[in-house]
């Protein structure tokens, strides 16, 4: 019982949260043991930590209502469907200090039917649009000690391109993180980021790192805000099922002339999927993922180049949506 409050509370800190993409398991830190395990099990653990991962996911039509510059604007159903790949390349370490780069791709394919106008001058046809985001990050992390105490210092850099352009945004974040428990089957960090990044909703979050495994049961959970929290068990070896909720932003850039756009924009979403997963270890070092649930569209909107999250001209309220999603991830080089 106290478990399940602990998860429910959780939860709905992230919900509030909306966090942007950052580079997950702030708390980890190549040269620094601070969660005890090896890094096949720390991937296993944490997908994000991955060495490469290809994934395709689809989304049922979700409602939708947008405003125009605060006017009822349209409504109707949207559809996404996303291919994505990444890879986490290996770390150069030299005392405490380590560098690495994340390389994203992304298709979006995001078909919209069903439409009703509610703007004379400004209307929305049903369309289907298929785009291409590559995303570069660069990240550099320090590990080091204060009042004896050890302390992580990360910076991201990232870049990101339709594919066609030049780099269409750039963000950063810098975050600091404390591990302050370290025990066998307990380990718990917490810290705080700073975004610098037009896209986000809020400039500053915290961080907490927590994981425990129920030796009794099996059960391990771990909370990795603000990306997702999550309930996993080994159900036969190599085999885990996983309940849990996580977090992730997109951005899909457009360069549109009509009558209420004109020019560069982007349509940018941050999404919570909740749900089951179950994933299988093979060939030692590959791994399957089939997860499906419900995805929830915590914000949504559209803004013009160069403009941040409190200027996007278009808003919209999307409702609840099934998805399911497929992957194979290479846990380690």
């Amino acid at each position: 019982m106290k478990l399940k409050v602990l998860l429910t509370g959780l939860i709905l800190w992230s919900c509030c949260i909306q966090a942007q993409n950052m580079v997950s398991i702030s708390s980890i830190h190549p040269e620094a043991d601070t969660l005890g395990v090896s890094k096949k099990e720390q991937a296993i653990r944490y997908p994000d930590l991955r060495q490469f991962n290809i994934s395709a996911n689809s989304f049922g039509y979700s409602d939708f209502d947008a405003k125009l510059n605060d006017k009822n604007f349209a409504g109707g159903k949207i559809k996404t469907e996303r291919i994505s790949a990444s890879i986490n390349t290996p770390a150069i370490k030299w005392k405490g200090n380590s560098v690495s780069a994340t390389v994203y791709y992304t298709y979006t394919s995001l078909k919209l039917k069903d439409i009703t106008n509610e703007l004379p001058d400004a209307q929305l046809a049903p369309l289907t649009t298929n785009n291409n985001t590559i995303d570069l990050a660069l990240n550099y992390s320090r590990s080091d000690r204060i009042f004896n105490h050890q302390i992580i210092y990360s910076l991201v850099a990232r870049g990101i391109s339709d594919g066609v352009n030049s780099v269409r945004r750039f963000n950063f974040n810098g975050s600091f993180c404390l591990p302050l428990v370290r025990k066998e089957n307990t380990t718990f960090s917490v810290g705080l980021l700073v975004l610098i990044d037009p896209s986000s909703p809020i400039p500053v979050e915290p961080i907490v790192n927590y994981y425990h495994k129920f030796t009794s049961s099996g059960i391990e959970l771990i909370v990795d805000l603000p990306n997702g929290i999550n309930v996993k068990k080994e159900v036969i070896k190599n085999a885990w099922f996983v309940v849990g909720s996580n977090q992730q932003s997109y951005s899909v850039f457009y360069n549109q002339h009509n009558s209420f756009l004109d020019g560069k924009i982007s349509y940018n979403t941050i999404e919570l999927k909740s749900g089951v997963a179950f994933e299988y270890l093979f060939a030692k070092n590959i791994m399957l993922s089939i997860r499906g649930g419900v995805n929830n569209i915590l914000s949504s909107n559209i803004f013009r180049n160069g403009e941040g999250y409190g200027d996007a001209f278009i808003t919209s309220k999307n409702k609840i949506a099934p998805y399911v999603s497929v992957s194979l991830s290479l846990l380690s080089f």
